[in-house]
């Protein structure tokens, strides 16, 4: 442990001192390093650890960011244990809408968008008590400030605190910003432009003074593209003609109109347009003499004046005029942008249609902040295709590229591959599905404790529970709802959990989804986890328009880095969820003969791809060899046994 002076416990896992050792070394080194590490290998204790032994020395600070909130707050239960050891600051932070504490804001709505447009306009005027007591910066506030910055504090705390003695968090984060050695945040506080600039500027100091910590990395392509697109319903354009029609506006009534006429005039499916054409043409049939860009700035500021006016009647200062006054404004600005497409979804039903701007390249946020940080790590347990990764997210060409065996060894995984199954298109269907299920029940049955069945699409789930799935298996079966609340989900999943010393149950949901990226199910919470079918995206207009925009800038990869390697990720994440603790055993069963195919195999991570056992369909059985495995063999015994029993 010599040397390591942040790091927290009395031991390292398996290769975990190589990564305090890769990002120390790219720290002092200022460069980017993007490190492949598997499941277990402890990478927020280690990457946290190696980044305070090179940042404190030279006055560095640390962002530390992921994708979700448990993600966040298990940075802080790191760095609680490091400032056991030595002294640390941090703190991790919700979004606006998250830490608002404000009841006639959230009695007004629990919309996110709405809640910090609410609560930025309270402040403008002068409005919120909560803003109203930080500004004041009574003996409570420098009380509070002292407290947070003692030891390592998470978001949840400083809320409640900050509650509790009517301040408002949010302003409470701002004090506490140009103080605290590693701030915990989402990706969108960096890659949302929205949002970034504000954030940077109360930083206190250049944010080439931080390093950055990228944690689950391979979501951040996605991830930034939803930052950079934007949507608008074909009803928020009827709302805002009403609008605008209530408040004498005659042209905007004429343009919307216009609008929702040429929209109507395309007729179902999906097209890629261009918003900028449309928008001209509105204009001329709407009789609007003023160019484009001046007409949407004039629209788009009416709306702000109706915010206004709404806000001071104690009304929700929400305005679609301002709204179609913004979007439009940003195709504007995109129409010419080879790494944005237009696409227009018309389906049918009452309110199904949409246009849609879509970013196709994360590096138009990803490398202003890349560029100017003091180094970057991004981590994930499924990054080996770096060169891939390193390209899309804008990364340089030398940055330190550092693969981490796995700390799970050949004992202690079993890969199965299940051949003569698959959820190709044109082999779905009720015998499919069948099929299917009867080998998930296999599996299920020989599990000694929960199970988890992750789905391609939410249509593959349906179509097992439509073959009977529930009805076979002998566990309880727990469903992941599609838009089911974040409460409803917690508890669903904590119920899941503790099935696992009781019996065990069965988990089914999606592959990419929250279940089988965003939890850990240590022990028996999942033994065993299935597959079923390969996750490729639907292919519709924006993944065919994001294909041929990487084929234009990496050519012959087009298809692989936007159709491929996204689907074998989220795969691999999904497979990797049984495998949290050291001492952990679990199966990992494909259930679809493409995986084992040269093309895909090569890209699931090696401690997957190295150890696959192809299961021939009607010739083995599925159930006994996880019953092998779990009574006590080795996946190589059981292997041996596969082919032993094959032979005769």
């Amino acid at each position: 442990m010599t040397g390591w002076r942040y790091f927290p416990y009395p031991s390292f896992k398996p290769n975990q001192e190589e990564l305090l050792k890769v990002v120390s070394s790219a720290i002092k080194q200022r460069k980017h390093a993007i490190v492949d590490g598997a499941s277990g290998l402890g990478k927020t204790a280690g990457s946290l650890a190696g980044a305070l032994n090179a940042c404190k020395p030279s006055g560095l600070r640390i962002l530390y960011a992921a994708r979700t909130y448990k993600e966040l707050d298990r940075v802080v239960e790191e760095l609680q244990e490091i400032s056991r050891k030595e002294k640390v600051t941090g703190i991790s932070l919700r979004g606006r809408a998250e830490m608002c504490v404000n009841e006639a804001v959230l009695r007004l709505s629990r919309d996110p968008r709405t809640v910090s447009e609410l609560c930025s306009d309270l402040v403008k005027s002068r409005k919120c008590p909560y803003h109203m007591n930080i500004e004041q910066e009574g003996r409570s506030v420098r009380y509070l400030v002292e407290e947070f910055l003692s030891s390592p504090t998470a978001a949840y705390d400083l809320i409640s605190k900050s509650k509790d003695n009517e301040l408002c968090p949010y302003e409470m984060t701002k004090l506490l910003l140009p103080h605290v050695e590693v701030i915990a945040l989402s990706y969108a506080y960096l890659f949302n432009r929205d949002i970034r600039d504000a954030f940077v500027k109360r930083l206190g100091q250049s944010i080439s003074q931080y390093v950055l910590i990228l944690d689950e990395a391979h979501n951040l392509p996605d991830t930034v593209n939803e930052y950079e697109s934007d949507r608008i319903s074909v009803n928020s354009l009827i709302h805002a003609s009403r609008e605008a029609d209530n408040y004498g506006k005659a042209d905007i009534v004429r343009f919307a109109e216009a609008l929702l006429s040429m929209i109507e005039n395309k007729g179902f499916g999906e097209h890629v347009v261009n918003l900028q054409s449309i928008a001209d043409d509105a204009i001329k049939s709407a009789r609007i003499r003023d160019p484009l860009p001046i007409f949407l700035e004039e629209v788009y500021s009416f709306g702000e004046r109706i915010k206004m006016d709404l806000l001071s009647k104690g009304k929700i200062p929400r305005s679609y005029i301002r709204r179609i006054g913004e979007f439009f404004l940003k195709a504007y600005e995109t129409s010419e942008k080879k790494e944005f497409v237009h696409i227009l979804h018309s389906e049918e039903g009452e309110g199904a249609k949409t246009v849609e701007i879509v970013s196709l390249d994360p590096r138009t946020a990803t490398s202003e902040v890349l560029e100017s940080v003091a180094a970057s790590i991004s981590m994930s347990g499924t990054l080996e295709e770096m060169v891939s990764y390193a390209e899309v997210m804008g990364l340089p060409a030398d940055s330190l590229k550092v693969t981490l065996p796995s700390p799970f060894g050949r004992e202690q995984t079993l890969v199965l591959v299940c051949k003569g199954v698959s959820t190709l298109y044109e082999r779905r269907g009720a015998e499919s599905y069948s099929a299917m299920v009867s080998k998930i029940e296999e599996v299920v049955s020989n599990t000694p404790g929960n199970t988890g069945v992750f789905c391609s699409s939410y249509n593959v789930m349906e179509g097992l529970i439509g073959a009977g799935l529930e009805e076979a298996l002998a566990k309880p079966l727990y469903v992941e709802q599609q838009k089911a609340r974040s409460v409803d989900q917690d508890r669903l999943i904590s119920e899941f959990k503790a099935m696992g010393d009781g019996g065990g149950a069965v988990l089914l949901g999606v592959v990419g989804g929250r279940f089988s990226e965003g939890e850990d199910y240590p022990g028996n919470e999942m033994n065993t986890v299935v597959i079923v079918g390969v996750p490729y995206p639907r292919p519709t207009a924006k993944i065919n328009a994001q294909i041929n925009y990487y084929e234009s800038i990496f050519p012959g990869k087009g298809r692989e880095y936007a159709y491929t390697i996204p689907a074998m990720r989220k795969a691999s994440q999904a497979a990797g969820r049984p495998f949290r603790n050291l001492s952990d055993r679990g199966v990992v069963v494909f259930m679809d003969y493409r995986f084992a195919s040269p093309n895909l195999r090569r890209l699931l991570p090696s401690w997957i791809r190295d150890r696959i056992i192809s299961v021939e369909d009607k010739k083995e059985y599925l159930g006994e060899l996880v019953s092998r495995f779990y009574s006590g063999m080795s996946a190589s015994e059981v292997s041996s046994s596969r082919r032993s029993t094959s032979t005769a």
